[in-house]
């Protein structure tokens, strides 16, 4: 009897802890209702030159809530790292990251200027290649899109809203272009 209690406990609390994450989830919206932005195929060849940089997802096989929670947990690994402050173990969620320490510049004044200069290219690419490396496993391919399109869809003032629109593009109607291959 006893060991009938010891394993029943454990099973409750498993199902208690289902039941409250999937009450948590909010639902999501109906992908009519998210804007965004003009996504039409552009003939300048810059856009083609700049497509590696400059991009949106896209898969044929994946649904809004699919593309929504594959977007979600590639973009939880985005925010740069850097030295961690103790204690070192925080339980991976949305809402819980580990919070980094900002370490003083090691080369003076002309350093920061120089490092100020290149930083956001660098962490740019460095959020890219995470999202690129992230979504290409999972069957994405990506597509060119102006510069400017790119700003608009990647807009960090609202995390949910971004997200929302950048899944939108992933689930719909294939694009007629070139996927982006560099």
């Amino acid at each position: 009897m006893l060991l009938f209690r010891s394993l029943l406990v454990p099973v409750l609390m498993l199902a208690a802890a289902q039941a409250n994450a999937q009450e948590a989830a909010p639902a999501l919206p109906d992908p009519a209702t998210v804007e965004v932005p003009d996504v039409t195929p552009s003939t300048d060849p810059k856009v083609r030159e700049e497509g590696y940089k400059f991009y949106y997802f896209h898969s044929p096989d994946v649904s809004f809530a699919e593309a929504y929670q594959d977007l979600k947990e590639c973009r939880a690994y985005l925010p740069m790292s850097g030295p961690v402050k103790v204690p070192g173990f925080i339980p991976w969620d949305e809402t819980q990251r580990r919070r980094t320490i900002e370490s003083p510049g090691m080369f003076g004044l002309v350093g920061y200027a120089i490092g100020a200069l290149i930083q956001p290219k660098l962490e740019r690419g460095v959020r890219s290649n995470k999202m690129r490396r992230c979504m290409g496993t999972r069957g994405y391919v990506r597509y060119a899109i102006p510069e400017a399109t790119w700003e608009k869809l990647n807009d960090d003032k609202d995390e949910g809203a971004l997200i929302l629109k950048q899944a939108k593009l992933a689930s719909g109607p294939a694009p007629k272009d070139e996927v982006v291959t560099k």
